[in-house]
């Protein structure tokens, strides 16, 4: 059973910076996408027939089409080769910023793999010509396992309903007695949940132990009860994992010059079935705390294990995701993290004055989000691309999703941080942004009640009243209150499948 996500080094790839110049492909020049050595108008006709799906590039032909190099293939590539053959413009050039640089660690060898200069700008907009991931339909008939790694003596699987209230059985819930033995030599006992019907389950002996309460969905698989001696409460924490799925990602590690003139690492994580030569782009999530998001041993509660949560899905039916983790760690996680948008309440401390929240935010669009694209299958539509975080980063997701909603069509904040700003500044910051309108990003909020988590609830509940009051979509939001969920990895790692579920597959 998988417990731990290893990191193998294997290849380092220096980017260096370039000075500006004419872009080619190996022997065909930028623009030359009938690869017949001459720019003409022949090249702009053939965009406009890819565009509107009457004729198919390769591989090479849909680099070469990318003319104006802002990762993506539409009109605007045409006309600029049109306005260039008349010598109305000039050959466009690529540039990059000045001393960027990328060190990649991969894991697993890519001998053949070449790296391209992350961009500067992208595309602000999603055209209909655009390819987008497909949505596979996803039973809601889940297995669900459970590792039975304290030798309980009986094993009840209790499940219910959040919104109805409504469970399966009265407690302790069903007795499971099917089960088989892992490698380990630890029971691992197994149930088809019905998660149309029930989006909770509680493990228990029917006696003196049990689980906190977990989120089951067409994302969730395999768990275990996950020790942490910091955890005090009744009820244990329980680590995921993908049954008979897990470690079949390739995960990645960069390291990029970040523009407040530090180096900030980069993950990169794509599932199993990721193919670079597909045809069909995948969805792709872009997360602050990038350091903490897959299994990592370095973190007190363990990490979120979204990679856990997405071959889950998969191994349901659904598709693979692309995972993007941006680091904010250290003594400079507060301010990256704090968006500038007015002052901040007295009480929650200077370390959050002057932030600096615009700049992580245009790092991830302007640098991290080009780079990905360019040398990942990424889809560059906008009802692919999803930003989520928690806590200071939940409050930075937040800001990302709203400030590029026309690039995000769905943001998860869990536990943000919406208490660093007073009512005041929150209704002139939203007052700028149309809320009822449907180009508004799909809106998951999540909370506990316990420790920190109380303290943070007024302010992420007032927000909720706020965006309903202003007119958001209700049906575009998901406001979870987990009554006795702490402000730790722990409680994120069982919430996460259920936005995963919710912003991937819906």
């Amino acid at each position: 059973m998988k417990r731990v996500l290893a990191l193998v080094l294997s290849t380092v790839l220096i980017l260096s910076s370039i000075p500006a110049l004419a872009y080619s492909q190996g022997e065909f020049k930028n623009g030359d996408v009938n690869k017949d050595n001459n720019l003409s108008i022949k090249d702009a006709t053939l965009i406009q027939r890819s565009v509107a799906k009457l004729a198919e590039l390769d591989e090479t032909q849909e680099r070469l089409a990318d003319f104006n190099m802002d990762g993506n293939i539409n009109i605007k590539d045409a006309t600029k080769i049109q306005k260039v053959v008349a010598k109305l413009e000039d050959m466009p050039v690529e540039e990059t910023t000045p001393g960027e640089s990328a060190d990649v660690t991969e894991t697993t060898t890519a001998a053949d793999e070449t790296t391209a200069p992350a961009e500067t700008t992208i595309e602000p907009t999603t055209t209909a010509a655009e390819a987008t991931a497909p949505n596979p339909s996803v039973s809601s008939n889940v297995n669900i396992y459970f590792t039975n790694n304290k030798n309980w003596s009986k094993v009840y699987f209790f499940l219910y309903n959040t919104q109805t209230g409504d469970g399966a059985k009265a407690w302790p819930g069903v007795q499971v007695t099917k089960y088989t033995t892992n490698e380990n030599g630890e029971k691992v006992y197994s149930s088809s949940v019905d998660v149309s019907k029930y989006d909770r389950i509680i493990f228990n002996d029917g006696a003196n132990n049990q689980t906190v309460n977990v989120a089951v969905n067409r994302a969730s698989s395999g768990y275990f009860i996950y020790e942490n001696s910091q955890h005090k409460a009744k009820e244990k924490l329980v680590g995921t994992y993908a049954y008979k799925g897990a470690d079949k990602g390739n995960l990645k590690e960069l390291s990029f010059d970040y523009p407040m003139g530090y180096k900030k690492k980069v993950w990169i994580w794509t599932p199993a079935d990721y193919d670079p030569n597909s045809k069909e782009p995948y969805k792709t999530i872009y997360m602050p705390d990038g350091q903490n998001i897959f299994d990592f041993k370095n973190v007190a509660w363990g990490g979120w294990e979204v990679s856990d949560a997405v071959e889950s899905m998969m191994s349901n039916g659904g598709r693979g995701v692309i995972v993007v983790g941006i680091e904010s760690t250290g003594s400079k996680r507060d301010t990256e993290l704090t968006p500038n948008i007015g002052e901040i309440q007295k009480e929650v401390g200077s370390s959050y004055e002057n932030g600096k929240g615009k700049e992580f935010s245009d790092f991830v669009v302007n640098t991290v989000m080009p780079y990905v694209r360019k040398n990942y299958k990424s889809s560059t539509a906008r009802c692919d691309n999803i930003v989520a975080g928690s806590s200071s980063g939940g409050l930075e997701a937040f800001y990302i999703g709203m400030e590029n909603h026309d690039k995000f069509c769905a943001i998860g904040a869990f536990s943000p941080a919406f208490i660093i700003f007073g009512d005041k500044v929150w209704d002139e910051y939203l007052a700028k942004y149309d809320l009822d309108s449907e180009e508004m990003p799909k809106l998951y909020i999540y909370d506990g009640k316990v420790g920190l988590e109380d303290t943070l609830y007024p302010f992420i509940d007032g927000m909720k009243t706020r965006l309903t009051k202003g007119g958001y979509d209700s049906a575009k939001m998901k406001y979870v209150i987990e009554e006795k969920a702490e402000h730790n990895e722990a409680w994120w790692r069982v919430i996460f499948p259920e936005f995963l579920d919710w912003s991937v597959l819906d």
